[in-house]
């Protein structure tokens, strides 16, 4: 019998690479290839995985939070089912009598070192005990980098260190998710129902980072201020500059200072006043200025540029990437966290260039092989910024046919890796500053001299344009002829979108305060490149979030959740610096520094105190008296996630339909005011609703403009009409729900007229309708928001049909900068 050695690759594609590079002919199967001495053969990424706590005991079937925790003393595995029959064929390979020594040749990671350990232990029995182990550590898929790792391959010994380490974190995963999801899924269905509350290390900080950002918007109060905009005159010419502080600081937490902002209204009229009309001394200055092209891609910033360029979801183009590597061939391996290529590829990326010369981007890749654009740069060739995977880049396959979808997604990268070896671009830069009577006035332009790489771009990336100023004739006298002044908002920050929320996670180590946690987190933030989008996906589906348009926003689930943290104080489950904190250990844990057993000890004494903190809450949880009681002679106690009066006769939500509800609101509806409509409710399907709401018998009533019957009609009627319809010549009244003709109020649906008091989230006034109804038109109305969220005004008009249109106003001429 000959002794054979079986090399286990994480993909297919690995296998087939070290294949290639092994002596002697090799026979290919659908599951491995063998030779002489060799048996090659592959994971499809994860094949096993920790069963859950009802495939470990039945007793767990039922989720009760009296059987919490689960701490199991040993973590049973199951196979996945979509990947079982690879699975079955390596047992067969790992079992075999001929198989002596095998290679785990997964991805050089933590990730790698899990699904070839899981596999093992999985399959494990007393003739595999018998086998040798040993590790290939490959950072490059060159033939030379794969025969020099079977040169040196790896002791199993030296691997126990990243071993430990992954099976820390995966089992702390299970620990920590499925408890703590149980235990809150528990609490939230004390009452009846089932109420899942899924909470996890990686997705709850995530929804946090949505819910603090939501929160600031809603307690965001605008502050207005000034801008100033100099017209500046000498002989027959002009041109503007803008006002500026030149001894400006930006204040640390003050995100809204700028330089030309003034906050003071008499300042800037001030301003005006003494610098309008009067000389100007002006200073101008060049220099150039070069920028370069942003680094290769791995998969964190290709979902970014994706979302923000064409709106494609993170999943998405996970899922486009990775079709492009598999079927197309035309991708290297998408899931990697890393923007460099290892330092002996300088032979493959010229390889890549020729064969870029036979598709779209020819002229680029022939013009860097003329001038020999391809050198060994660090900021491109580096494996000490290299893990398990290298950067996205286009491999030597050319694509026949690419759908439109996966067709931008492969323009992205080649753009961007031929542009990565392209020269800077060269700008010349116009400073221009104009001081009258002491106050800075700054104009800037900038020249594009030289394209460099953004010429691969073309109108897709360089959205530049030349901005020349005019040189000012020596001795000439120039005069401060006009100052325009415009009075803005500060703005609340904007929602995160897929692409701002894929950066903060991939930069969570920003979030935390101590800087050893920080810079344990630093390599791999919260996820990682291949589970982020999952995330989000998950996130959404367990309706905690709801994509509109691009923006992502927290639904009351998720605004109930946090706060139902916070008050258990177990609002770690929310912080980052959990993270960070494991990072942290699993890297000493790699130095030898800590053991495998007191991080799983910790693991759990951490589970057990989340556990207890849930149980404990609902006999020991105090309820605080509410900030704005007593109302209407009753005294309120503020729960986490209701307001509930002393008699517990009345339990408002803080959160209804959906919408976090403000204080100020609550107290109105137990006073019998009806509130709205407000357009931000949602369903349970996480849809958008308008409503106006009441508090009768108690209960909280949803009054919803298609419906009349919980309207007070009598009351209405006896109000002041605000016209007559258009329609049919009735009086027009104002509702809690809408705008009403008589005979809407009657209930004719044919001749009714009946105009919401929402119009794309717009407040429409009582004076608005009396417009409409008096000269078919109103006054020019700003705020709306479009249904692909971009503000707009216009004027409303209203036809003898009753129908509601909009009329834009004219667009004002670009100002074009002299």
């Amino acid at each position: 019998m000959t002794e054979k050695i079986l090399i286990i690759a994480e993909k297919p594609s690995v296998a087939a690479d070290i294949v290639k590079v092994l002596p002697g002919k090799f026979t290919k199967a659908k599951t491995h290839y063998e030779g002489d001495r060799h048996i090659v053969s592959f994971a499809i990424g994860h094949l096993v995985s920790i069963c859950y706590p009802e495939e470990i005991d039945p007793a767990y079937q039922k989720w009760d939070i009296a059987k919490l925790p689960i701490l199991p003393e040993k973590f049973p595995l199951k196979e996945l089912p979509d990947t079982k029959g690879q699975l079955h064929a390596l047992q067969k390979l790992i079992r075999r009598k001929d198989v002596v020594e095998i290679i785990n040749a997964c991805d050089a990671g933590r990730e790698g070192e899990l699904i070839f350990k899981y596999i093992i232990q999985y399959v494990w029995n007393t003739s595999v005990g018998h086998k040798t182990f040993k590790r290939l550590w490959l950072q490059s898929m060159t033939s030379e980098a794969i025969k020099n790792g079977l040169a040196r391959l790896r002791s199993n010994e030296e691997m126990h260190p990243l071993e430990d380490t992954a099976l820390c974190r995966s089992e702390s995963d299970w620990l920590i998710g499925i408890n703590a999801t149980r235990a809150l899924t528990g609490f939230n269905s004390r009452r009846g129902g089932f109420f899942l509350t899924p909470c996890g290390r990686v997705q709850t900080p995530t929804l946090s980072l949505l819910v603090k950002r939501e929160r600031v918007r809603q307690s965001f109060v605008p502050r207005p201020f000034s801008t100033l905009l100099a017209t500046f005159a000498y002989d027959q010419d002009s041109y503007q500059g803008k006002w500026i502080d030149p001894h400006f600081v930006r204040e640390e937490n003050d995100g809204y200072e700028r330089a030309d902002r003034i906050w003071e209204k008499e300042k800037a009229e001030a301003i005006v006043a003494a610098c309008t009309g009067q000389p100007a001394a002006v200073e101008e200055t060049s220099k150039k200025t070069t920028q370069r092209s942003p680094q290769l891609f791995d998969l964190t910033s290709l979902q970014r540029e994706a979302n923000t360029r064409f709106g494609i979801s993170a999943q998405k183009t996970l899922s486009i990437a990775q079709s492009l590597y598999e079927r197309h061939k035309v991708l290297t391996y998408p899931r990697t966290d890393s923007r460099h290529l290892p330092e002996d590829y300088n032979d493959i990326v010229t390889r890549v260039f020729k064969a870029q010369t036979d598709w779209q981007f020819s002229q680029y890749a022939a013009e860097a092989l003329d001038k020999g654009y391809i050198q060994p740069d660090k900021r491109i060739f580096n494996n000490s910024k290299i893990s398990d995977h290298h950067a996205i880049i286009p491999t030597t396959a050319i694509p026949a046919t690419l759908s439109e979808p996966e067709m931008k997604i492969y323009r992205m990268v080649v753009q961007r890796f031929l542009a990565v070896f392209f020269p800077p671009a060269v700008y010349l830069n116009t400073r221009r500053v104009s001081v009258v009577t002491g106050e800075t006035f700054l104009t800037e332009g900038k020249i594009l001299l030289e394209a460099g790489w953004k010429a691969i771009y073309g109108k897709f990336e360089d959205d530049d344009k030349d901005t020349v100023l005019r040189s000012i004739p020596t001795g000439t006298p120039v005069l401060c002829a006009r100052i325009d002044r415009e009075e803005q908002e500060t703005t609340p920050p904007p929602r995160y979108n897929e692409a701002t929320l894929l950066s903060a996670m991939e930069n969570s180590d920003k979030l935390i305060d101590d800087d050893e946690l920080a810079d344990a987190m630093k390599e791999r933030g919260l996820g990682t490149p291949a589970t982020r989008a999952a995330i989000i996906e998950k996130l959404i589906k367990e309706k905690y979030v709801v994509r509109e348009g691009k923006e992502l926003t927290p639904t009351g689930k998720a605004f109930n959740l946090l706060a139902l943290l916070e008050a258990m104080k177990i609002d770690v489950l929310a912080s980052p610096e959990m993270t960070g904190e494991w990072e942290l250990k699993l890297n000493k844990m790699l130095k030898g520094e800590f053991s495998r057993q007191k991080f799983m000890e910790e693991i759990r004494n951490l589970t057990s105190h989340i556990i207890s903190q849930v149980k404990s809450f609902e006999t020991d949880a105090t309820e605080p008296e509410a900030p704005f009681s007593p109302v209407a002679g009753k005294r309120f106690y503020s729960s986490p996630t209701a307001y509930i009066s002393e008699d517990r006769k009345i339990r408002l939500r803080k959160i209804l339909g959906g919408r976090m509800m403000a204080e100020d609101e609550i107290v109105a509806l137990i006073e019998g005011k009806t509130l709205g409509p407000f357009s931000d409710f949602r369903s349970k399907k996480g849809k958008p609703f308008t409503a106006s709401i009441r508090l009768v018998d108690n209960k909280i009533e949803f009054l919803f403009a298609e419906s009349t019957s919980n309207l007070d009609l009598e009351t209405i009627r006896q109000g002041e009409p605000l016209g007559r319809s258009p329609i049919d010549g009735t009086p027009v009244y104002e509702t809690p729900i809408a705008y009403m003709s008589e005979s809407a109020l009657a209930g004719d649906d044919k001749n009714g007229l009946r105009i919401s008091r929402i119009i794309l989230d717009r407040q429409i006034t009582a004076q608005h309708i009396r417009q409409m109804l008096e000269a078919g038109k109103t006054e020019l109305i700003t705020g709306f928001i479009s249904k692909k969220k971009r503000p707009f005004d216009a004027y409303l008009l209203l036809s003898k049909s009753g129908k509601v249109t909009f009329e834009f106003p004219p667009r004002a001429p670009k100002k074009q900068q002299k």
